[in-house]
């Protein structure tokens, strides 16, 4: 089942599906996000391949020219949701004069096609309240709607101007190698992200970007501006204050985070926010 939800004469849509099995070309219209609320779905774009599993989504736009292959003894649950071209320049011109590159990124051949998830993004969280939405059938025609789609580009804006500041970070001649390049980062990235407390190593993060542990990490800091230890110090101590601000005492979340004590902790806590667990604690 492929439902569609909303279109406009400008070619925004949303499109509601459940399918267990097809195997087809795609288009990508305007900017285009597929995005798989459960089960998984296989994209091949431009020779590479893209496992998009549950709670993933992949963007692409006019040049993208991909095929899905789903095989699922499930049905996969999922939206297809096109934003305009001319939607995406004007929000994109509203922002830093240095846009005009970004909306010429965006709209382009050279854009960055790629997989994420959508709790390491601003887009993402806008994906998970329409899908619900629509399953729920409270998602109606209205003005909203089409004020919906300036909200999803702006969010995408947000999103893709740290993607093409960090991927511009890297220099190599050929724009494939830069591309390949970042997109392993992402990767180990990702990987930190879903095993913050497990006991990660160099070698670990390093093989799955597939690169030797020094190149790893001298790209890792070139593009996003910290060591990979600093991020995964960083990504717990965000956490921390979110359990924080959540009424969690401070002692649990300091073991939480693996800190050896209180102490410690606080300090470190205060260098990445400004102020004393306890103080945000009491807030």
């Amino acid at each position: 089942m492929n439902r569609t939800v909303y279109q406009d004469e400008e070619k925004n849509a949303i499109r509601y599906s459940t399918i267990d099995r097809i195997d087809t070309e795609i288009d990508f219209k305007g900017f285009g996000v597929k995005y798989v609320a459960s089960g998984q779905e296989t994209y091949y774009i431009n020779g590479k391949k893209f496992r998009v599993r549950e709670g993933d989504y992949i963007i692409g736009n006019d040049f993208t020219k991909a095929s899905v292959h789903i095989n699922q003894s499930e049905p996969v649950q999922g939206l297809c949701i096109d934003i305009s071209a001319r939607i995406i320049s004007e929000v994109a011109s509203f922002h830093e004069l240095t846009e005009k590159d970004l909306s010429e990124f965006l709209l382009s051949e050279q854009f960055f096609v790629n997989r994420y998830n959508v709790k390491n993004t601003t887009l993402g969280y806008s994906l998970i309240e329409i899908n619900d939405k629509i399953k729920k059938g409270n998602f109606v025609h209205s003005l909203h709607n089409e004020e919906l789609f300036y909200s999803l580009a702006e969010s995408v804006i947000m999103d893709q101007r740290l993607v093409f500041n960090q991927l511009s970070k890297l220099n190599f001649k050929k724009h494939e190698t830069n591309q390949e390049l970042f997109r392993s980062l992402m990767v180990a990235k990702e990987v930190m992200d879903a095993a913050l407390f497990a006991p990660l190593t160099l070698d670990d993060l390093a093989l799955n970007a597939g690169i030797s542990k020094y190149h790893f990490v001298r790209l890792f800091k070139s593009v996003f501006g910290i060591s990979p230890y600093q991020y995964v110090k960083h990504r717990k101590l965000d956490l921390a204050r979110t359990q924080l601000l959540k009424g969690c005492k401070v002692v649990d979340v300091a073991v939480q985070c693996g800190y050896p004590d209180t102490p410690s902790f606080s300090k470190a806590f205060k260098q990445r926010f400004g102020l004393n667990p306890s103080a945000l604690n009491k807030q």
